[in-house]
């Protein structure tokens, strides 16, 4: 008995490839909408193949600041005594939510809180006036974007830790206090 051989079309691509291309575009497709953050790439189980993220951002949506539970948004106005007029959830990569909460300080500076459903807050943004910034934070920010021209710029407290934030045009750079750490941001669409 023969057995007859199964004829392989020749080409640049098999199968396998094709559905490792598929299964990438199907990914980047969904994750259009997802927030940006922080993504680390590792190869699949064949070295020198595709890289798929490891980790995306969150899923960010808007919701009415009567969708923020009591905890949060009363933690947020005791910390920093602001009137807060909108809101959104944002669903992390590891499945936690974190509630944040924007709106304006006794001073008039714009605000936004980040806390989780329990009222722990974890980031505290505050518009500041850009002679409030540490000359360290500045001059790492003009070596990155030396002739971009500043829309506002706030502070950031994390954890006892404050980094500077410049928003330009397209970008918002945030600065750690002592200029020893320049983190780019494109902005985000608006949901």
């Amino acid at each position: 008995m023969n057995n007859p051989k199964i004829a392989q079309k020749p080409g640049i691509f098999n199968s396998i490839t094709w559905q490792q291309i598929l299964t990438v575009a199907g990914i980047a497709v969904c994750a259009s909408s997802i927030y940006p953050s922080h993504v680390q790439a590792q190869p699949l189980a064949k070295p020198g193949n595709l890289l798929i993220a490891q980790s995306l951002g969150g899923i960010v949506r808007q919701i009415p600041l009567e969708e923020v539970p009591a905890p949060a948004i009363s933690a947020a106005k005791t910390v920093t005594g602001a009137n807060f007029n909108s809101a959104r959830i944002e669903l992390k990569a590891d499945g936690s939510s974190i509630y944040v909460m924007r709106g304006k300080n006794q001073q008039g500076f714009e605000v936004e809180v980040q806390a989780n459903s329990m009222g722990t807050i974890s980031q505290v943004d505050e518009q500041i006036d850009s002679s409030s910034i540490p000359e360290t934070a500045v001059k790492a920010f003009k070596k990155w974007a030396p002739n971009e021209q500043v829309i506002s710029t706030w502070r950031s407290t994390r954890l006892g830790a404050f980094y500077y934030q410049f928003v330009i045009k397209d970008f918002w750079l945030e600065v750690a206090d002592d200029g020893s750490k320049v983190i780019i941001y494109r902005k985000a669409i608006n949901l």
